[in-house]
């Protein structure tokens, strides 16, 4: 018999031998009430840990089983991986492991500047690299992952139609492992993919149409007609502008401005940040509820009418022949880094969904009706009510999305391996690779490199709980 189930068959013993000895000497049974026995059979390590520690200890009594399975299978790892990265050698036997102190460390920060990785041996190379590249992934990936969770969050706490089936859809993804997510996406994305298969058929039709006399009239009558009904749906509202129209109407102004591309005319480049700070603008406008909301959205709707005189769009698009692209493996164009990003926040935003509309829905309703009495906007709302309630579900959300971006791992593996190079690159590739895939394998160095990964989580964990304690205080 196993190691297991010996102390299972211990426990069962006590459990049942102890716990029928236990309670024979305290009460008397009679015939009929043994179900009654049995009741308290099954509840003798309650009473049993209430006679021992008291009313009050029993919390901690039925506590002590998880955190000992929990101190077993999470800090005792923990303890042992600092260990083995204080040791050397190929084998997995603590007791076979020269012990060699900080080496592993000194290995990693042996550089001339750890900003430059180049200058650093090959394990700081690699650590580095891997690091810096996890940074940067997280530092873009959790605000562009909270923000769409929060925003669906919203969406699908209204009364919309069949609400239950968009939460489920959101929520699908979760529930897929990384090798189907993998599988999928190299699907779309491979250079044979559907997004290539579409894209070209997109562009070939758009050659077509350029063949037609007067495309450039077409489809700026088509352009101008969707600007129209925008514009219309922005300004229908009795009151004030609609901020989700605008928001809508600023974004295809902003097309406007790079298709358009106002700057070239006095020799510039930037036509499409100049489009983005005019919509931002617009939407700032509408979004405070300025006075003077409508006669901007009116003079957005003059100078989208402008824009449109002046395009040429057989200049415009390049009816060339597409050429299809490995979006994954194709270096310097920052595409790989792009598609990991746009599959993390696919994968994984349905589960932080989640957690906020159940914020949301732990919201007052009294609030929004009193502040629906005193005619706020629906940005004020959500600014003053909504946004300052769900930020300690949002501090959670954060926080978890933080920790798991850090430990992006099969995604990176199963996409892009790591490449093109090591723009892709992630410190538990790092890990991995060199406890795992080495011919001799270092698990000193691997589990240096998860201290130092699992200090940086920590920093960043303890800096982000820091800073909203602080402003909850203020």
């Amino acid at each position: 018999m196993s190691l297991g189930g010996i102390v299972v068959l211990l426990i069962l013993v006590f459990w049942v031998g102890g716990g029928a000895v236990w309670l024979l000497r305290r009460r008397q049974y009679k015939a009929n009430q043994i179900p009654r026995f049995l009741a308290d059979l099954l509840g003798f390590p309650v009473e049993l840990a209430q006679s021992m520690f008291g009313r009050a200890g029993v919390p901690y009594a039925l506590l002590l089983p998880n955190m000992l399975i929990f101190g077993l299978f999470t800090f005792v790892p923990m303890i042992l991986n600092f260990y083995v990265s204080l040791t050397t050698g190929s084998s997995i036997s603590l007791f076979d492991r020269p012990w060699v102190g900080l080496d592993k460390y000194f290995e990693i920060f042996n550089c001339e500047s750890i900003f430059e990785p180049k200058t650093c041996t090959n394990a700081g190379f690699n650590f580095w690299t891997g690091m810096f590249n996890t940074l940067w992934f997280v530092v873009i990936q959790v605000p562009i992952l909270c923000t769409v969770a929060l925003i669906t969050a919203l969406v699908v706490n209204k009364n919309i139609k069949g609400r239950g089936f968009w939460r489920a859809m959101f929520f699908y993804p979760v529930m897929l492992s990384p090798v189907v997510i993998a599988n999928i996406w190299n699907w779309v994305l491979h250079r044979k993919g559907v997004l290539n298969e579409v894209v070209g058929g997109t562009q070939d039709s758009l050659a077509s149409l350029a063949g037609l006399t007067g495309f450039d009239v077409v489809a700026t009558v088509i352009f101008a007609v969707i600007l129209m009904v925008v514009s219309e749906r922005t300004l229908r509202s009795s009151d004030e502008p609609s901020t989700a129209w605008a928001a809508v109407f600023g974004l295809l102004l902003t097309l406007l401005f790079a298709w358009a591309n106002p700057t070239s005319l006095v020799g510039l480049s930037g036509s499409l940040w100049l489009g983005a700070a005019v919509a931002a603008a617009l939407i700032w406008v509408v979004a405070s509820r300025q006075p003077y909301a409508r006669i901007a959205v009116i003079g957005a709707g003059i100078v989208a009418v402008l824009l449109l005189l002046s395009i040429q769009f057989d200049a415009v698009f390049d009816f060339g022949r597409y050429r299809p692209i490995n979006w994954l493996v194709t270096p310097r164009t920052n595409w790989p880094f792009f598609w990991l990003v746009f599959v993390f926040c696919w994968a994984h935003m349905g589960f932080y969904m989640l957690i906020l509309l159940a914020g949301l829905q732990a919201i007052p309703r009294d609030l929004y009706e009193a502040a629906k009495m005193d005619a706020t906007s629906q940005f004020r709302a959500f600014w003053r009510i909504t946004l300052p309630l769900v930020m300690p579900t949002m501090t959670v959300v954060i926080i978890l999305s933080l920790i798991r971006s850090f430990q992006i791992f099969d995604e990176v593996f199963l996409l892009t391996g790591g490449g093109p190079g090591r723009e892709t690159f992630m410190i538990v590739q790092n890990i991995y690779e060199v406890a795992f895939t080495n011919n001799n394998p270092d698990y000193g160095q691997a589990a240096a490199g998860s201290v130092l990964m699992a200090v940086a989580i920590a920093v960043f964990t303890f800096f982000q709980l820091w800073l909203t304690r602080r402003q909850s205080d203020l």
